[in-house]
């Protein structure tokens, strides 16, 4: 196959579709991205970015454009509602056995730095273009439509629209996201100025750590965004019905009642909340298809798979699903494959890892909101080890625990992307080494993880 020029669409400036705009000009794919807000930037308050997505801040120079507002915490306290801490996670630990950090950032700061790189890198994005009508099954190209009436022609449209998709609701109309039960979360932010001002509060800022208090039915997360600067906190509870749709006004005693009974310094943080909005917590799917039958339209993100948000994964997995679609079109530029082989491969691949982190992330909810009793204890017992500096293979604190950080928070999308082209092109089989038949995921899954970390330390020893 020849090379082509690919012209791609997104649909959606989010924090899923800036990725994926600087993965796609990265692959040598012209993009053009139509938002439907006025202006350009993100709501909400703090976000982490776990290892499996600070590894792509990293190598596409968006971690340097946010600079110092990517804060970098020391450790994660798992703890009961009244305080007591029952299971620990040393975050260098993790980092320097991953080689990536992990971050938590205020999303108005991830998204400036997104949009940032991806204006440098020649991605055109235009505002206050809401697409109305997206038409797609005559011929290989699609025709987009805003609701002002502007037209623009790709070779493929991609959805990263959010969980209110126009382009999902275009291609499958009958799939409705839904709440999994009546979870749902409150988000606010506390400067750290005035945490510190309170005796009683102030101890749990002394570090710079991740605190998660865990309560039959709720929980409250904590960790610093903004250089430091403020407090973020998300807090789990349950309503007595669904919730489909983000509540902005909601009485403040509401909220104060919610944790009324927790640990006092978490409780005086609670108590200095202003204001705050109540999030639902939506899933959409397991999908069939991601894509249209002529494969010239696909979706991304939330659009695609949205997730309930106790690992932390939601926009993390939209960033992966752009860099791995990316390397498939920038296959297809290169001649390597064709349209619809590249987003077959895509789907192939990545909607399982998507459904995997929709159960994972549901099944941490179930963790942290285990009722007083048997099963809270097991929970407990099983992070015990890690309060003591004990080896161990498994913890029910899935932020420390080996398995999960390395499927979950060790996973490189790109290297992902790069093995199952490869493989692909070799006829379905794995390249692999003529003479000892090891292939090279196995080879950097379980030696050159550490020889190549020696090897990058070397180096930096040699520059000092």
């Amino acid at each position: 196959m020849a090379s082509r020029d690919i012209h791609v669409g997104i649909v959606g400036a989010g924090i899923g579709g800036l990725a994926a705009a600087i993965a796609f000009r990265r692959a040598g794919v012209r993009v053009t991205v139509l938002e439907a807000a006025e202006q350009l930037g993100e709501i909400g308050a703090g976000i982490q970015m776990t290892p499996n997505v600070s590894v792509l801040l990293q190598r596409w120079n968006v971690a340097d454009v946010i600079g110092e507002n990517l804060v970098q915490f020391e450790e994660l306290n798992m703890r009961r509602k009244d305080g007591t801490r029952v299971g620990h996670t040393k975050i260098a630990t993790l980092e320097r056995s991953l080689g990536r950090p992990w971050w938590v950032v205020h999303r108005a700061h991830l998204h400036d730095g997104l949009a940032t790189v991806a204006k440098k890198l020649g991605a055109e994005i235009y505002i206050d273009s809401r697409v109305a009508k997206v038409e797609y099954q005559s011929g290989d190209k699609v025709t987009v439509e805003t609701v002002k009436g502007k037209r623009y022609t790709f070779d493929l449209c991609v959805g990263a629209d959010g969980i209110n998709s126009i382009v999902r609701r275009t291609l499958f109309p009958h799939v409705r996201p839904e709440p999994p039960t009546t979870n749902c979360a409150y988000r606010a932010i506390v400067p750290y100025e005035q945490i510190r001002k309170d005796p009683v509060a102030k101890e749990i800022i002394e570090k710079l750590t991740m605190e998660v208090w865990m309560a039959p039915n709720a929980y409250i997360i904590t960790y610093p965004i903004s250089a430091g600067k403020d407090f973020n906190l998300v807090l789990s509870h349950h309503r007595p019905e669904k919730l489909r749709a983000t509540e902005t006004q909601v009485p403040i005693e509401e909220l104060r009642n919610e944790y009324k009974d927790f640990d006092p310094r978490i409780k005086r943080i609670v108590d200095m909340i202003p204001h705050t909005s109540r999030w639902p917590l939506m899933v959409t799917g397991p999908m069939e298809s991601w894509s249209s039958p002529q494969k010239n339209v696909v979706l991304i993100g939330d659009a695609a798979h949205s997730m309930v948000n106790h690992m932390a994964q939601g926009a993390a997995t939209s960033m992966e699903d752009g860099a791995f679609l990316a390397k498939c079109i920038g296959a297809v530029a290169q001649g390597k494959l064709s349209l619809r082989e590249a987003i077959n491969l895509y789907e192939k691949e990545r909607m399982p890892k998507a459904y995997a982190k929709q159960q994972v992330s549901f099944l941490n909810g179930a963790i942290w909101h285990l009722p007083d009793g048997p099963q809270q204890r097991a929970r407990d017992a099983a992070m015990a080890p890690e309060l003591e500096g004990k080896y161990y293979v498994r913890s029910s604190n899935l932020y420390g625990d080996p398995q999960t950080v390395l499927e979950v928070y060790g996973y490189d999308v790109e290297a992902h992307a790069d093995d199952a082209i490869a493989k692909y092109l070799n006829g379905g089989r794995e390249p692999a080494h003529p003479e000892t038949g090891v292939t090279p995921e196995l080879q950097q899954k379980y030696m050159d993880w550490f020889l190549v970390d020696e090897a990058k330390r070397g180096e930096r020893i040699q520059k000092l």
